[in-house]
């Protein structure tokens, strides 16, 4: 018989001065359980259909009429909407103003993107009802595909999540996603 020798490796653990995977993916588990007891908000996500889609031959971009969209996706994240800003249609000062949010900052789980088989790109459209009277939607400007900075991080060890904003859309947009 063998005599093993139970240690504590310390390299691994560090004494608990530094993160370890462990640590991290307990971490990790007590947030996203916050927000599905606690602090539950969620929104959904409307991916661009790029099969799709028409696009100009030219310069690969279409217009909001053309676009099409994939089912929608309910994930659970940290939502943040800004004041209500208004704004002129067409930029004339003066004209017809348009009252609406401001826009949304959504922080997701790297985890929740994984087991939700979905990345956020930009020109996808955020759908979230913080009242409960409206859906209001957002279309995705900043999809911080390149999480990898310290900001997205438990103390320097690992990312954890994205950052992801969008500005409010108009009433032509909508009208694409509800049909």
């Amino acid at each position: 018989m063998t005599n093993k020798k139970q240690f504590l490796d310390l390299e691994d653990e560090r004494f608990g001065l530094f993160m370890s995977n462990n640590s991290f993916d307990l971490d990790i588990a007590l947030g996203r359980n916050f927000l599905e007891t606690d602090n539950p908000q969620e929104v959904l996500i409307y991916r661009v259909n790029l099969l799709e889609t028409k696009t100009h031959s030219l310069y690969n971009q279409a217009k909001p009429k053309d676009k099409k969209y994939m089912s929608p996706v309910r994930i659970k994240c940290v939502v943040n909407v800004e004041s209500s800003k208004q704004e002129y249609y067409a930029n004339n000062p003066g004209g017809v103003t348009r009252d609406d949010t401001g826009p949304i900052t959504i922080n997701v789980y790297l985890k929740e993107l994984e087991e939700k088989n979905i990345d956020i790109n930009r020109g996808d459209i955020i759908e979230y009802n913080l009242s409960g009277e409206k859906n209001r939607y957002y279309e995705v400007d900043n999809a911080n595909i390149v999480p990898d900075t310290s900001d997205k991080t438990i103390g320097g060890f690992k990312n954890f999540y994205r950052k992801i904003s969008g500005v409010p859309v108009k009433s032509d947009v909508i009208s694409l996603i509800q049909n």
